[in-house]
Order: structure tokens, then sequence, then C-alpha cells
């Protein structure tokens, strides 16, 4: 599991379990704790196009032992489908060697879906 934190605060946690290994993006569910309701309040989301869409940059990322984990950004998703919202979180630009001691076997993963031989 990994945490999410704004300016030091730790506001929720995922998982990370999607990604784009060449890009050295990961992606997955955000799971709020009781310190992003505060977040939300009090932190303008960027401007965008789309009302449905909520998006916050500049947060910071840790590992489950809180060891930060350098990337470009994190970006967090609030996304408004009416009856319900989906929360969701990318960690962006992590450098290759990182990626793969974080997510093991992402890369042979994506290699095999796009080598010749998997066509």
């Amino acid at each position: 599991m990994f945490h999410v934190f704004h300016k030091g605060i730790l506001i929720g946690q995922s998982k990370l379990e999607n990604g784009d290994p060449p890009m050295g993006c990961a992606e997955g569910q955000f799971g709020p704790f009781d310190e992003f309701a505060k977040f939300r309040d009090g932190v303008p989301p960027e401007p965008d196009n789309d009302l449905a869409i909520k998006r916050w940059i500049g947060l910071s990322l840790a590992k489950s032992d809180r060891t930060m984990i350098d990337c470009v950004d994190v970006v967090l998703y609030e996304y408004d489908f009416g009856d319900y919202k989906e929360l969701q979180v990318d960690a962006l630009g992590i450098d290759s060697a990182l990626y793969e001691e974080l997510f093991p076997g992402r890369y042979a993963e994506y290699e095999a879906t796009v080598s010749p031989e998997s066509k």
C-alpha cells in the first residue's frame, strides 16, 4: 500500500494497481483517510473544462513505511458520476529502476503485451 500526502499530511492511500511502466506512471483507486475531508474543503482543485472532474496536483507519495518516493508529480482525481464519486490517484515520472523495485514484474507484463509474439 502507498500513502498520499499533501504538505506532509497523510490524506489517503492506494495500491497503485495499474500503470504505464515505460512512462514511469502508476495509478489506482484512492482510499481517503479522515484528513482528506479537510484537504478537499481547503485546497481548490485545478481548473478543468469538465465540471464532473476535480484534479489536485502537487501531492507526494510514500511507501507503507513512509519512505518518500521520488516522482515528477502525484495527481488526485475525483470523478463525479452523479449518484457516486470515484477517487483515483496517479504517480507520474517514477524512475525506471525505482519503478521496477516498487512494482516488480510490471515491465515484463508490459513487454509481453507489446511484443510481436503476443499478437
